[in-house]
């Protein structure tokens, strides 16, 4: 063969190697916001079981009575409320004990983070309260909408399920560039992602707050302690282990904004946590797709890095494979995956996130690129490896 013919074919096999590294995440994110963006059909939803709802607590007495009283409102005869003070130094437990919740107290300074307090509550349900057929998770920052809480329980048990609501973030009205458009990043992937994954998959991945579990599942669940997403990481668990984790898109879920320090804390911990997760998980998932072949596609979503991450790579990228190949066909296929993408995410802006980002913000993107890009470079120089409380907005 020819050493000119051989060369062309390499750098051609590199051209479509590269297209294909940059183009599979941007389509499976195409996809999904395609899928996802449908607006949901709420269908007939039976009567739930009694439930407890256990919302983690650390150092929470400046907001605690807002989220107690706005959960107790939501609760019926039979249902109950469980917070558990998780290490705090403050009179988190006392307030909600005053306010009539069922409060347990855990002190271990060097066992910190949710998982260790899902832990301690999952000791005290099993001994204490029988009457819950369904155990929630309601971080003490949100608060869950009328109607939520009981359709979470009534999927969980009827379905024997894991189950995830949809959990958002409310930007106030004067909120600034960086917290509203990490708000909408955040409803692509809670909202939109998440639908589109159910729709395509059957399958879910749990996000922390407004989860829902049969009884028998959370007694047999183990949390991770320590982890930075250890519901992402529970729910890849019982996925693996052949369990069922559903999205229920008519309980909604929402939490208030931080400051853009908050914000950016926050962020740094989800997304270090998440992409660390994909790189223990993914191939687990896609060992196990040859008999569950839906675990493939969950691989492929926890294959999506950050969307500013995913420009990044993804232009570059682009421009790399024209320089290689021209305008032949690894260029046009992975043109086709970046503009299919940008149509998709156009189609979830304008059918879901137009409040949170108007059209007028929109010019904001440059700069939240800009600030997103030292939290990504984190990740290589000062990986977040700790739990740490988000702070919150008085």
């Amino acid at each position: 063969m020819d050493l000119l013919v051989l060369a062309d074919r390499i750098v051609l096999g590199f051209a479509w190697w590269m297209a294909v590294a940059a183009g599979l995440p941007t389509a499976m994110l195409a996809l999904e916001c395609v899928v996802g963006a449908r607006r949901h059909v709420s269908g007939e939803a039976g009567e739930a079981p009694p439930f407890v709802v256990v919302m983690p607590a650390h150092d929470e007495a400046a907001g605690i009575d807002t989220s107690v009283r706005a959960a107790l409102g939501l609760l019926r005869d039979g249902d109950e409320l469980l917070v558990v003070a998780d290490n705090c130094t403050d009179d988190t437990a006392a307030r909600a004990r005053a306010l009539g919740a069922t409060v347990i107290e855990r002190s271990n300074p060097h066992l910190r983070g949710k998982g260790h307090a899902l832990e301690y509550a999952r000791a005290f349900i099993a001994d204490h309260l029988l009457r819950a057929e369904a155990v929630l998770v309601l971080d003490a920052d949100c608060r869950a909408m009328p109607g939520s809480l009981p359709a979470l329980a009534e999927a969980a048990v009827r379905r024997d399920a894991a189950v995830q609501g949809i959990f958002l973030l409310a930007a106030p009205d004067d909120a600034g560039a960086v917290v509203r458009v990490s708000s909408f990043a955040f409803l692509i992937k809670n909202l939109v992602r998440l639908q589109g994954l159910g729709r395509l998959s059957g399958m879910a991945l749990l996000q922390g707050s407004g989860m829902a579990f049969p009884r028998s599942m959370y007694l047999e669940m183990r949390w991770p302690g320590g982890s930075l997403v250890e519901d992402l990481e529970m729910g890849l668990d019982l996925l693996l282990a052949g369990r069922r984790v559903i999205v229920e898109s008519g309980a909604r879920i929402l939490s208030a904004t931080s400051s853009v320090e908050g914000t950016g804390s926050q962020r740094r911990r989800w997304e270090h946590g998440m992409m660390q997760t994909a790189w223990r998980y993914v191939p687990r998932l896609l060992a196990r797709a040859v008999r569950r072949p839906a675990l493939a596609i969950v691989a492929l979503d926890l294959m999506i890095p950050p969307t500013v991450l995913l420009a990044l790579c993804s232009a570059p990228a682009l421009g790399i494979v024209l320089a290689l190949a021209g305008p032949t066909a690894p260029f046009l296929a992975l043109l086709a995956t970046q503009t299919a993408a940008a149509l998709g995410l156009s189609l979830a802006w304008w059918l879901h996130g137009r409040d949170t980002l108007p059209l007028s913000s929109l010019r904001l993107l440059p700069g939240y690129f800009v600030w997103k890009l030292p939290l990504i470079a984190q990740f290589v120089t000062r990986r977040e490896r700790e739990w740490t409380r988000t702070e919150r907005l008085p």
